[in-house]
C-alpha cells in the first residue's frame, strides 16, 4: 500500500532527482528516502536518467578566430576576461539546456505513472473507495503461492489467486482481523495448480491483518500478512 508520504514524494520526484527542489522539500525528501527503499530506488533511477541526459550536452567551442576577434574589439586587458567568460558561460548555457531536456525527459518518463494515478483515482471514486492493496500469499516454507488483493471502501473485499505450490482440492479462504477474529470469506478450489476466490469482508479492509488459506481440516496451507 502506498502511503501519503510516498504519494507526495512521487509528486516532487522530478525536482528532487534534478536537484532543483526547494530546501523544505529537499529536507523532507531526504528524511522520507532514508526509510523508504522503494522511493529511494525511484529517485535513483530518475537521477541516473538526468545524469545521462546531461552528458549529452556537447562541450561547445566557438569558431576558429572568434576569441581573437572579440579580444580585438574590446579594450586592452579584456581579452583574458573574454577567454574566461567563454570557458564558463558557454558550458553553463549548455548545462541549462541539458537540464531542461532532462526535466522534459523525466516528465515524459513519469507520464505513465500520472496516467495510472488518474485512472486509479477515477476507479476509486466510482464506489467511494479509499485504496487498493496487494500482498503475496506464501507457503509455510516461504515459497510464493500466489497473491491477495484487497479493497478498502464502503464495502471492502479480498481476492486470493493461487497458482503455485498448492495441491488440487477444496480449501477455505478466511481473514484474521487485527484483534484476532477469524472470519470465513469463501471456499477456494484448486484445479491443475490454479484457483481463485474472493468476496466482501465483514469488516473494513484496514482492520484485516492476515488472509489465510485453510484445508478441510482447518490447517493453514498458505497465508498473506497485510
Amino acid at each position: 500500500m502506498t502511503g501519503s508520504g510516498c504519494e507526495h514524494l512521487h509528486e516532487i520526484a522530478p525536482e528532487v532527482a534534478l536537484g532543483i527542489a526547494d530546501g523544505e522539500d529537499r529536507a523532507w525528501a531526504l528524511e522520507h528516502l532514508d526509510g523508504c527503499p522503494d522511493c529511494r530506488a525511484r529517485i535513483e533511477r530518475l537521477s541516473d536518467l538526468a545524469d545521462e541526459l546531461l552528458l549529452l550536452a556537447p562541450a561547445v567551442e566557438p569558431p576558429a578566430g572568434f576569441e581573437a576577434r572579440v579580444g580585438e574589439a574590446l579594450s586592452p586587458g579584456s581579452h583574458r576576461r573574454s577567454f574566461f567568460r567563454r570557458r564558463f558561460v558557454i558550458p553553463a548555457v549548455a548545462a541549462v539546456a541539458a537540464a531542461a531536456c532532462a526535466a522534459a525527459a523525466v516528465w515524459f518518463a513519469l507520464s505513465d505513472d500520472r496516467d495510472l494515478a488518474d485512472s486509479y483515482r477515477a476507479t476509486l471514486a466510482v464506489a467511494n473507495g479509499e485504496y487498493f492493496d496487494a500482498a503475496p500469499m506464501v507457503l509455510p516454507g516461504g515459497r510464493k503461492a500466489g497473491y491477495v488483493y484487497g479493497y478498502q471502501g464502503r464495502a471492502s473485499w479480498v481476492l486470493a489467486i493461487v497458482y503455485d505450490g498448492v495441491a488440487n482440492g477444496d480449501y477455505q479462504l478466511e481473514v484474521v482481523t487485527r484483534d484476532g477474529r477469524q472470519m470465513p470469506v469463501r471456499p477456494l478450489s484448486v484445479t491443475d495448480g490454479h484457483g481463485s476466490a474472493g468476496g466482501v469482508t465483514a469488516v473494513p479492509y484496514d482492520q484485516i491483518a492476515e488472509v489465510r488459506l485453510l484445508d478441510n481440516g482447518g490447517r493453514e496451507v498458505a497465508d498473506s500478512d497485510l
